[in-house]
């Protein structure tokens, strides 16, 4: 006798058939087991209570207890015959009937048939009840042309069970069953499936699972059955390490996780479906615990000697960390005087590459350690020496030393790789050594040259600011004790958000100004503010900029507030608000305060409180600075950032020296004590009572307590500061395009075998120039290639055709010409960006017009590929005549 459990939808779909029948209410006997905990519910407005009656008595007592103009459902196992006539007269049909499970499974999905690949099955009424019971009421929609199909009742499984998608409109197929995979509650699910449907169900569940994965359908179907299908991805990952089938660990990978059924062929589709998901698809967060799990199954199986070959599992990113140290090792030199061997450098740049290869490379920590580490030694080869004079050597430490001191910042970060880090500490030690003889000779140069003919940055208001605010409304952002070097991350921080660096004072570089001294701040920005040379506290800096301003008819309105905001201005922020209400109303006010002026303290508390070594100098990083960026971008402003004076980072290598008459940490007055490591200097510039003082140069002397960092001395890092000219939109016309701000070894590899050519230099120069090297001549050569493919006809046509496009020949020509003198004719966008003039995030959509105007009838000339710029230089040639 059958006693089949009847579930709601069995007893809905017969109370349907009874009212085909026109029945409106009465008594409906299943012959089912006697258990219902479903309660009373309606079908079709009318009240359904269903007893179960597990003896004929029982059923009397239902039928007696029975309410009129209501359904009643009797559920017994007692045969008709013991029912008798008297209780069978009762119920509709006037017997007891069958539940049928496909009868109701088709009612609730309100189909008129169903496809036989779904019943035709092995046990197919206990798949019918298992999935009665497993498919949620919520998620069912009725079967498409009435017909209920396989995939129809396995995909409303999937969405309302397993939920691998919600939309039904999602097709389920690899790439969802992957994603799915990870989500974290799919055991739970699998597990609440299997319970409600039984084994028939999960059978055909991952029947047609892995018949919806594709090549993956193995794995899939394994892992489902092993209840491992949350390991798809991670193992996956491993199964790519297998590339030879005969490698003895493959029998203990594919044994362990019930894999045995697959092939090469699986294990590598497996490989390439699991790593384009987590190379493509996953944010960081999710593709590092993908990839952790990933890395202790490699544990478990005892296979790091195949994982180190990975470009994705961290045993693969460790391996070529171990190489790149060994090859730092190699190129290091045994005399600290010497730079690295040029033979090493080389198996540096070789290791480093593989290191980029990674999947994680950019991510690491350890690896912006190691880069900068590889640009450190870039640097140490191309190193020359110099003793041109002060202009020169501020020169340099704008376009080279700055940005050897950001390199030194970020390595001092360290590796959580030994090794590596032991390799680390070389380099920083040997160009720690090379830098304190750079900041000698520029100290020296500095007491030489009491009458300074660079840029001074008591000059710049008057020779860079105003006149830039007379011809667009200008915010000046004083950021104190702000140094080169952390002024190139803030640059490239700025560029990300939209802004476009320009040059001023006529130069294609970036300009860089000397502080006052000693470098303080009651010096050095008030004779900032005031536009010359004095000393005072915040209302001393507020007189002279006003004053300033009236002098260069640039004062605000009558009525408005004076445009200048110190600390306390700048922090009186109403809730809600981003920006203090007169610092916001005054940027707005584009008429009325052509030019305003904000001064920011947190580079200079932060040598107080923190450790500025350990700080991302970002627009967020600094406070205030982003509303500042935001307004100003909103009110179409251009935007100077600058400093008072840098400084020195605390690296727990100082000694303090006693004296008696101390400015600040790095400066005192008693001139007959001069020690090595110190330098007097006299002047103008000087202000102090005698216009002598004795300045610290190495970085390892202080005349105070400890602090987290410095400023006040003679170093570079401290007295040369930066000038950022920012603009949106067209650039104005004080303001000159920008060329590449970075050295050339920053990006990429240095020549280290090519003799180095001095050409001749040019009768006037625009600028002081640094060193005239080979890769100056080469790019010379390149701009001369450059400057005949924008003479031809060909390139005429080509921009005729091109139709409507924003770049202008000169950008062509500027990229053409640092493309050919670039090592593999490779550049980095961001240096594209930069020889463009352009916001790295805008600078896609031009080279894809430059592209359009230099691939001649299709043959490809420009190459643009995953943030590297490339050229093919014998095409170019070739497309545009030009002889070799």
């Amino acid at each position: 006798m059958n006693t089949l459990t009847a579930t709601r939808p069995i007893i809905t779909a017969k109370l349907a058939k009874a009212v085909e029948k026109r029945y409106k209410s009465g008594v409906l006997g299943l012959r089912a087991a006697p258990a219902w905990d479903g309660g009373t519910f309606q079908h079709d407005g009318t009240p359904v209570t269903v007893v179960p009656c597990p003896s004929t008595l029982a059923v009397w007592e239902a039928l007696e207890s029975r309410a009129d103009d209501q359904w009643l459902v009797i559920l017994t196992p007692v045969d008709d015959k013991d029912l008798g006539d008297g209780v069978l007269s009762h119920l509709i049909d006037g017997r007891l009937l069958s539940p049928d499970p496909w009868d109701a499974l088709r009612s609730t999905f309100a189909a008129t048939t169903i496809e036989p690949a779904l019943y035709r099955v092995p046990n197919d009424r206990a798949l019918a009840l298992g999935l009665l019971a497993a498919v949620p009421t919520a998620a069912v929609t009725p079967a498409p042309g009435g017909v209920l199909t396989r995939t129809h009742v396995m995909s409303t499984l999937a969405r309302g069970t397993l939920a691998i998608t919600d939309d039904p409109a999602t097709e389920i197929d690899t790439l969802a069953i992957l994603e799915w995979s990870r989500r974290p509650d799919v055991t739970d699910n699998l597990a609440r499936l299997r319970a409600d449907g039984g084994p028939e169900v999960m059978n055909a569940v991952v029947e047609w699972l892995a018949e919806r994965a594709g090549r993956l359908g193995k794995p899939v179907a394994a892992l489902l059955k092993a209840q491992r299908i949350a390991e798809l991805v991670p193992l996956g990952l491993i199964a790519g390490l297998f590339s030879d089938p005969t490698h003895l660990k493959l029998g203990v990978f594919l044994g362990r996780f019930g894999l045995d059924s697959l092939s090469a062929d699986d294990l590598a589709a497996w490989y390439d479906d699991t790593s384009g998901l987590v190379v493509g698809s996953l944010v960081e967060r999710e593709r590092h615990a993908v990839l952790e799990s990933a890395a202790a199954h490699v544990r478990e199986l005892n296979i790091e000697h195949l994982a180190e070959r990975s470009e994705l599992l961290p045993q693969g990113l460790v391996a070529r960390l171990d190489e790149l140290a060994k090859a730092i090792e190699n190129a290091l030199p045994g005399d600290a005087a010497r730079g690295p061997k040029h033979e090493g450098i080389d198996g540096v740049e070789r290791a480093w590459e593989r290191v980029l290869q990674h999947l994680s490379a950019r991510t690491s920590t350890s690896c912006r350690a190691a880069e900068a580490a590889v640009r450190l030694l870039r640097w140490l080869v191309v190193d020359t020496p110099t003793d041109s004079g002060l202009d020169t050597l501020t020169r340099r430490y704008v376009d080279v030393d700055g940005w050897v001191d950001a390199a030194l910042v970020t390595s001092h970060r360290g590796s959580d790789h030994r090794r590596l880090a032991e390799a680390i500490t070389q380099v920083i030690a040997l160009v720690t050594s090379h830098r304190r003889d750079h900041d000698r000779r520029f100290a020296a140069a500095l007491a030489d040259t009491p009458h300074p003919t660079g840029v001074l940055v008591e000059q710049l208001l008057p020779t860079v600011v105003l006149p830039l605010a007379k011809s667009t409304p200008t915010l000046l952002i004083v950021v104190d004790a702000l140094s080169v070097a952390a002024a190139t991350e803030l640059a490239a921080a700025a560029a990300e958000s939209g802004w476009m660096e320009a040059g001023v004072l006529g130069s294609s570089r970036r300009t860089g100004a000397l502080a006052v001294l000693p470098t303080l701040t009651q010096r050095s920005r008030c004779s900032l503010l005031a536009g010359d040379l004095r000393e005072g506290n915040d209302t001393a800096e507020r007189t002279g900029f006003l004053k300033l301003l009236r002098d260069a008819k640039l004062e605000a309105a009558p009525g408005r507030i004076d445009p200048i905001f110190h600390k306390k201005a700048l922090d009186t922020v109403p809730a809600g608000a981003d920006l203090a209400t007169d610092v916001a109303n005054a940027i707005v006010d584009t008429t009325g305060r052509p030019l305003v002026a904000t001064v920011l303290n947190f580079v200079d508390d932060t040598l107080h409180h923190t450790d500025p070594g350990g700080t991302d100098w970002g627009i967020d990083t600094i406070t205030h600075l982003r509303p500042l960026l935001q307004a100003a971008q909103r009110a179409g402003r251009a935007v100077i950032i600058t400093s008072d004076h840098g400084h020195i980072i605390e690296r727990r290598t100082s000694a303090k020296r006693d004296r008696v008459t101390v400015y600040g940490q790095r400066a005192h007055g008693d001139l007959d004590r001069v020690d090595e490591g110190e330098i007097v200097v006299r002047g103008p510039r000087v202000l102090t009572d005698s216009r002598s003082v004795v300045l610290a140069v190495d970085d390892t002397i202080r005349y105070g307590p400890v602090n987290a960092g410095y400023h006040g001395g003679a170093s570079p890092a401290e007295v040369v500061v930066p000038v950022l000219a920012l603009h949106t939109g067209v650039r104005p016309d004080t303001l000159t395009a920008l060329g590449p701000v970075e050295p050339p070894w920053w990006h990429s590899p240095v020549q280290v075998d090519a003799p180095r050519v001095r050409p001749a230099p040019a009768a006037k120069p625009a600028a002081p120039t640094l060193f005239d090297s080979e890769e100056r001549f080469v790019a010379d050569a390149g701009g001369d290639v450059a400057e005949q493919v924008l003479a031809t006809t060909v390139f005429a046509d080509q921009i005729r055709l091109a139709g409507r496009i924003v770049v202008r020949p000169d950008q062509i020509r500027a990229l053409l010409a640092a493309l050919l003198a670039a090592p593999a004719r490779e550049l980095t966008t961001a240096h594209a960006a930069a020889l463009l003039g352009l916001a790295p995030i805008r600078v896609g959509g031009a080279l894809l017009q430059i592209k359009r105007v230099l691939d001649v009838e299709g043959y490809e000339v420009l190459l643009l590929d995953s943030g590297v710029v490339g050229l093919d230089e014998a095409a170019l040639r070739e497309q545009f005549g030009i002889e070799s």
